[in-house]
């Protein structure tokens, strides 16, 4: 027979972004127990999707350049490198001086990334998805996911539910 870990409530806490208080944290108690009390192999499928959400919260910890976005194009403005616009010796505006064009001693681009999702948004995406499985294994804690969603929405910060 398959038992829960101690550390079980607190992934599921994280998983689901419950508050840290008394009351929700023996509404996540009573769902572990009555999971295993009437489904006890529904116990390795939480297991299983905690354990899968650690190693993105691990990936999303270690992060690094290979994470990010390929840049496809990248744009900026400025005075071209070793012009005397960027020397400081001539004017910056049109107006100064109309023997100037500025716009020919500046450059211009844009950054355009290859691939509109980056990884790390693909990873939190898969993370809420498990998150969506595990209400499906311990349904009792839809409601709190749902106040301390309302509730922060609302007021901007995790709200506390009284029992």
């Amino acid at each position: 027979m398959t038992s829960w870990q101690p550390s079980d409530p607190e992934a599921i806490r994280l998983l689901l972004a419950l508050p840290a208080t008394v009351p929700c944290l023996a509404a996540i108690g009573r769902a572990m127990a009555d999971l295993e009390r009437h489904h006890p192999t529904g116990v390795l499928s939480v297991r299983a999707l905690l354990d899968a959400a650690a190693l993105i919260d691990q990936q999303l910890l270690a992060g690094g350049v290979e994470q990010e976005q390929a840049i496809e194009r990248q744009s900026l403005s400025g005075p071209i490198a070793g012009s005397v616009a960027a020397a400081g010796d001539a004017p910056l505006q049109k107006a100064d001086v109309i023997a100037y064009d500025t716009a020919l001693l500046r450059q211009e681009s844009e950054t355009v990334y290859a691939n509109p999702c980056s990884n790390a948004s693909a990873l939190l995406s898969q993370r809420r998805r498990y998150g969506d499985q595990l209400l499906l294994l311990l349904p009792g804690l839809a409601s709190w996911v749902a106040f301390t969603t309302a509730a922060a929405g609302s007021m901007g910060t995790t709200a506390l539910l009284r029992s």
